[in-house]
């Protein structure tokens, strides 16, 4: 929030200064805009007496100051307007009190963040220093004096040379309801995070900030440690609101609990701390106050089952069973001892996935003491238990007490007898459900799953106590009506042990009623045999492993190299120097793979520096299959390549005449003999003069015969250079 960004915010209002006691709670944001100029919108969300604060300390507008967290310079501020203004609603709205009315404001502007402009590594934080709190407060000294301060701290938005993307948590709108003196309350104070951060929750004493009644909207200050509010005696942050269950914040969630011991007004604080792949980006302060009231003693109500041809209530440990032919409904019962209650009844099925069961009716209003409403229970056809297992239907009655409701809840165990749905059954390609396998050789076998009823299918495989994935097994779910099936693939692996046995059930599930589905299982042994393996073998198409090459030959070295496999194992051939990268000497050869057999190429042409000086040089190669059983076994062989000089030869005998008159006969001077180049001693060039020293013939190549048909008879001299030695002749030309 440099200057060149202050130039985006429109002032419209003058700074009020009044003073009062109003402020309730509240805490600043800051979210991003996708895809728009304006990419950031900033602001406060502020909760305000409506009963006990002065209206004149109701700002039109506030400033936010922003720092550098690294040294707590100021970066710049924000005048962000009022945009919105509502009253806070209760849980219950039956259960207001005329002496707790809250307002909810809201205040915010959009502007522009040049990334690059915010790249501090250490991030930077936002803080909003306004007096005073609520007049009221129990839990600390001189509440009417005392300030309050919301501080939020962001991330760099410029990371890792990236623009990083990321906003405040958002939290939805607080319910103005108040606890009971010595009843256990709940408060959510939870949030969630647009960039999809891990939220972490915990109390801390709220913020006093600098600004006091007699300078109530001081200007921000930076700093590492901001003043705190001073608690009355006996209060900490471990019991801001004391009781037999001081005020606990879940750390995961945001959720609050408390049981209050006495009356009052307490105020507390959350820090919202946001984590990012395990690493803090952010955080943030909550503060609000919770008002207890002692409330009229409540009853919550009651929820009772008689089985039937019993006389004794249903307790919790009872299994009920329900026969062929019995009544699909049962009677429950449900009172309140409260009148003018409304009292609710809602249930589900605990361990099904569907319900399949009805509540008729669910609500009742009681007109005396303990009024008793019964409601029945009808199972569907779907409601029906396998393998002996019952299912759980969870009954909760819930009341209308404030400052919310009171609750029973009752667990029914019902076993519910198969009416009219055969079994599907399932089957396997194999002949036994015991199948011997060899590690390496794959195993392949069709399941099978088929309905009489022609029901909904779902065939499935899971592996006991293993996960067929881990092990390689290829089994995917599949479904159909009234037949399907699926093609199991597996290769045991290399590690498997003689002996060991994997047990996998193939599960068909018969689907008419999907979220109870009738399962039967079929398992299928796998007995882990040994594994056979006989090895392969590699040679070349040389007579002998041995080859002497001398450098400068007109062919260079090239030969086959061949390997089987008596198995059907995948082989591969490859090939090493010893003590050398075969390609940085040149040498061309191509791994392989492949079944039973394999053949590759090799080619190879010597250059004389990989004599480094010497007369000589030897070198090993060695050529390498293996096949992939789990038993793997080997071959190699073995060819020793020697490279030599061709050593030095001297130069022939040149002629001295030639005639170059066209007969054919010693017309031309030849050069067919000259010594042929070796590492050390290489040809570079011809020259041939007259007798007064003028060149008439040069050569850069080693010529074949030089005709001089165009000059003059006469004498001539000419000289050979190698790079280590010369020759010098002379030549008489007769015409």
């Amino acid at each position: 929030m440099k200057k060149r960004f202050i130039l985006f915010i429109l002032m419209l209002f003058a700074l009020c200064e009044a003073s009062a006691t109003h402020i309730v709670g509240g805490q600043l944001f800051i979210t991003q805009n996708q895809d728009s100029y304006y990419n950031y919108n900033m602001g406060l969300t502020m909760y305000f007496d409506a009963l006990n604060g002065n209206p004149g300390a109701e700002d039109p507008f506030v400033t936010i100051y922003v720092f550098r967290k690294r040294d707590n310079v100021a970066i710049g501020y924000l005048e962000a307007p009022k945009i919105e203004r509502k009253s806070v609603t209760y849980a219950n709205p039956l259960c207001g009190i005329s002496t707790l009315q809250t307002w909810q404001i809201t205040y915010s502007s959009s502007l522009h963040l040049t990334p690059t402009e915010f790249d501090d590594a250490q991030g930077y934080y936002m803080v909003w220093d306004r007096c005073c709190r609520n007049g009221t407060i129990t839990n600390i000294q001189a509440p009417g004096d005392a300030g309050s301060l919301f501080y939020l701290e962001f991330p760099p938005l410029f990371k890792s040379n990236a623009n990083f993307k990321n906003s405040s948590p958002i939290f939805p709108e607080i319910k103005g309801d108040y606890a009971c003196v010595n009843s256990p309350f709940l408060f959510d104070f939870g949030g969630k995070d647009a960039d999809g951060d891990s939220l972490v929750y915990s109390l801390i004493t709220p913020m006093q900030g600098y600004s006091d009644k007699a300078n109530p909207s001081a200007p921000g200050r930076g700093s590492s440690s901001y003043p705190r509010l001073n608690f009355v005696d006996g209060v900490s942050v471990s019991n801001m609101i004391p009781g037999p269950d001081p005020l606990k914040v879940n750390r995961a969630t945001g959720m609050l609990s408390v049981t209050a011991g006495s009356i009052g007004l307490y105020v507390f604080a959350v820090q919202v701390e946001e984590y990012r792949n395990g690493q803090k980006i952010g955080s943030l302060t909550r503060d609000f106050q919770l008002k207890v009231v002692d409330c009229p003693k409540m009853d919550p109500p009651k929820l009772l089952f008689k089985p039937k041809g019993k006389n004794t209530y249903y307790t919790e440990n009872e299994i009920i069973t329900v026969k062929k032919g019995d009544p699909n409904c049962f009677e429950v019962m449900v009172t309140d001892p409260t009148i003018n209650q409304i009292v609710s009844v809602d249930g589900q099925a605990v361990n099904n996935t569907s319900d399949y069961f009805t509540l008729l009716p669910a609500q009742f209003t009681t007109r005396v003491p303990n009024d008793t409403l019964k409601f029945q229970i009808c199972l569907e056809d779907c409601f029906v238990t396998y393998d002996n297992r019952p299912i759980k239907i969870q009954l909760v009655a819930q009341d209308g007490s404030c400052p919310f409701p009171l609750t029973d809840t009752l667990n029914i165990y019902i076993r519910r007898e198969n009416n009219g749905n055969n079994p599907p059954a399932v089957t396997t390609s194999l002949t036994s459900d015991y199948v011997h396998v060899t590690a390496g050789v794959p195993v392949t076998f069709t399941v099978y799953g088929k309905d009489p009823d022609k029901d909904n299918l779902a065939l499935s495989g899971r592996g006991q106590d293993f996960n067929m994935t881990d092990m390689g097994m290829d089994f995917k779910p599949v479904s159909g009506q009234a037949n399907v099936e699926q093609k199991f693939t597996w290769v045991p692996p290399c590690n498997a042990k003689k002996g060991d046995t994997l047990a996998v059930d193939f599960k068909l599930e018969d689907m008419r009623c999907e979220g109870n589905p009738m399962p039967v299982a079929k398992p299928v042994y796998f007995i882990v045999d040994e594994s056979p393996n006989r090895p392969p073998a590699v040679k070349t198409s040389l007579p002998v492993q041995e080859i002497t090459y001398q450098i400068g030959s007109s062919s260079g070295i090239t030969f086959d190299v061949l390997a089987t496999d008596p198995d059907t194992n995948t082989i591969i051939l490859t090939a090493a120097g010893r003590g050398f990268d075969m390609k940085d000497a040149g040498m061309i050869f191509e791994a392989k793979s492949g079944v039973q057999s394999i053949t590759s190429p090799y080619a190879w042409n010597p250059e004389c520096a990989l004599l480094d000086g010497q007369a000589e040089q030897t070198f090993m190669v060695d050529f390498i299959t293996q096949d992939k059983s789990c038993a793997a076994a080997m071959d190699t062989t073995t060819v020793k390549v020697t490279i030599k000089d061709n050593g030095s030869a001297p130069f022939p005998e040149f002629p001295n005449v030639i005639t170059p008159n066209g007969d054919g006969k010693n017309d031309c001077f030849a050069f067919q003999e000259l010594p042929a180049d070796n590492c050390q001693d290489l040809f570079k060039d011809i020259t041939i003069f007259n007798r007064w020293g003028k060149q008439v013939y040069y050569s850069k190549v080693r010529p074949n015969d030089w005709c001089p048909d165009k000059i003059s008879g006469g004498y001539y001299y000419f000289v050979v250079q190698y790079t280590k030695r010369s020759y010098k002749g002379g030549l008489t030309i007769l015409k």
